[in-house]
């Protein structure tokens, strides 16, 4: 049973809960986590690693170049970490074996969803360099709009890899709606989630740098996971006290649609 389902938690408190969770599955298994991490880094950084420098280079083009070319190799092994945490997330007996065959069961979804997020990204920060350098009223609005943006794109990829390994074979479109979806209906929760993401990534990647080579995507990866999940099962739980209570049905969505209320 997920560990991190409760009926009514508090939207401050709840992160942290999930992020314990996270912890205790990194520590669980932290061995077999530590060689997914590696693999993953081996096919990610190399070309991640030059669109930052260029980036930082002001060379826009080869930066959005590169980020979208180490999407190819990238995506299948965001996918096999996906499912591999979802497995150790529900407590099953997981194996090396099971990363390679996520890569292989979702690469195309995750070519497909990480490839648009990330294009999304870099115009995105594009939009930013070149705002940035507009003077007046118009120049800080739209500075603002686009920050607004980056924040809520940068939300979106906290549930989307979820819930492609989640949901029954989601297309693109239902991913995309039902991470909104979460987004809306729990702002808090998001905000907070996304600050303590951040934070880890910004120290492990930057200040310490090696333990975003062995272990800390693989902790983003479970933290994700247990985070989708958490709405889900709140959701579901409100569901099932409405319909004891004898509360009219909730309106669900479309197959596949999260309707958190």
């Amino acid at each position: 049973m997920n560990q991190s389902r409760s009926l009514n938690p508090s939207a401050l408190t709840a992160p942290f809960r999930v992020l314990w969770s996270a912890l205790r599955d990194l520590f669980d298994e932290f061995l077999l986590l530590t060689l997914a991490n590696l693999i993953w880094a081996a096919m990610s950084v190399p070309l991640f690693s030059i669109a930052y420098v260029a980036m930082v280079s002001n060379a826009a083009l080869p930066a959005a170049a590169a980020a979208l070319l180490g999407v190819v190799p990238a995506a299948p092994a965001f996918a096999g970490l996906y499912a591999l945490s979802k497995r150790i997330s529900e407590g099953r007996a997981s194996k090396l074996i099971d990363f390679f065959v996520g890569m292989r069961a979702y690469a195309v979804p995750a070519w497909r969803l990480y490839g648009v997020w990330m294009a999304g990204l870099a115009l995105i920060l594009w939009n930013l360099a070149f705002y940035i350098n507009v003077p007046g009223i118009l120049g800080g609005i739209l500075i603002g709009f686009f920050l607004y943006l980056f924040m809520l794109w940068s939300a979106l990829i906290i549930y989307a890899f979820p819930l492609m390994v989640l949901l029954d074979r989601p297309s693109l479109r239902q991913i995309g709606r039902n991470a909104l979806i979460l987004i809306v209906s729990r702002p808090v929760y998001t905000l907070v989630t996304m600050l303590l993401m951040g934070f880890t990534l910004l120290v492990s990647s930057v200040v310490l740098i090696v333990p975003f080579l062995l272990f800390t995507v693989s902790l983003l990866a479970l933290w994700s996971v247990r985070a989708t999940q958490f709405l889900i099962d709140e959701a579901q739980a409100k569901r099932e006290a409405a319909a004891e209570a004898g509360s009219p049905p909730e309106e669900r969505g479309r197959r596949g649609q999260v309707r958190p209320k």
